[in-house]
């Protein structure tokens, strides 16, 4: 299916990087984020940044939108059939040792844990993708040198909204939100998040822009503070503390760990550690 979705070009991999094969989405979209940031705040250009989340992505996809998807990305006739089969008329049960449930409907979710499904996600949000990839929504990203301007990042359920200005971040979202309206789909506004850059006289610094999405005001990173996207730390510093106390703090629980095994379990009796240094310049060291 990927393979017939990608030579007709009825898929779009430039914005969505996410559970695609042989690509590596992860790296390409945060290598390009760090550019944008990078960019903006040294050469004192204004961006705005927006994280989005939905709830329960992979569980929302309603069966019967399904269906609708393969039609309109023109999928064969016969594997339309094989995949509406496995959809149509879903149950489920529950069991146990002492007891089963009755057979439970299930109208939404893609299934979990099969190589169909990822692909058949990415299907759902191509709907939006394609339609935000129309060249009067590229004036809106944001651009570097020669390179082509970008406005949107999407790793399976995971978005980034990328504009240099507010207002054109704003009817992105307002975009979003009416195709979230379209699919069924939930935002989980509380857990969305805005981050914004702008000059100030001669410097650039870090401002809390005024976005709002489904009427509720966005929750924005403070001045100071990174967000995380795809694993990765971003900052107006754009520098590696948060990553450094991560690390710090992994080590520092597995060292404790290490010595509360030995204390306790060691037949050989509990390491000598120097009585100069107290347990957290121990740990810390």
């Amino acid at each position: 299916m990927f393979a017939f979705l990608n030579t007709t070009g009825f898929i779009e991999h430039k914005i969505q990087k996410g559970l695609l094969p042989k690509l590596s989405g992860t790296f390409e979209h945060t290598a390009q984020m760090a550019n944008v940031i990078n960019n903006a705040r040294i050469k004192q250009r204004s961006v705005v940044i927006t994280l989005l989340d939905l709830k329960n992505a992979f569980g929302e996809v309603h069966h019967n939108l399904i269906s609708e998807l393969l039609k309109y990305h023109h999928i064969p006739d016969h594997i339309q059939l094989l995949i509406s089969s496995l959809y149509s008329n879903f149950q489920t049960s529950i069991i146990s040792n002492s007891f089963q449930t009755p057979f439970i409907s299930v109208g939404r979710g893609v299934l979990q844990g099969d190589c169909l499904s990822p692909l058949t996600f990415n299907l759902c949000f191509n709907t939006f993708i394609n339609y935000i990839s129309a060249q009067k929504f590229n004036q809106f990203g944001f651009s570097i040198g020669s390179l082509s301007p970008v406005h949107w990042f999407q790793f399976a359920d995971d978005a980034a909204v990328i504009t240099s200005l507010e207002k054109e971040n704003q009817l992105l979202l307002n975009h979003f939100s009416r195709w979230c309206t379209w699919a069924n789909m939930k935002i989980r506004v509380d857990k969305c998040s805005t981050f914004g850059i702008k000059k100030a006289s001669t410097s650039s610094v870090q401002y809390l822009p005024k976005l709002i999405l489904n009427h509720d005001a966005l929750p924005t990173i403070a001045k100071g503070d990174s967000f995380k996207y795809l694993g990765r730390h971003f900052s107006f510093s754009m520098d590696n503390h948060d990553h450094m106390s991560e690390v710090l703090d992994l080590f520092s629980s597995l060292i404790i760990i290490i010595i509360i095994r030995n204390t306790f379990y060691n037949p050989k009796g509990p390491i000598q550690m120097s009585t100069h240094l107290s347990f957290a310049e121990m740990v810390s060291t």
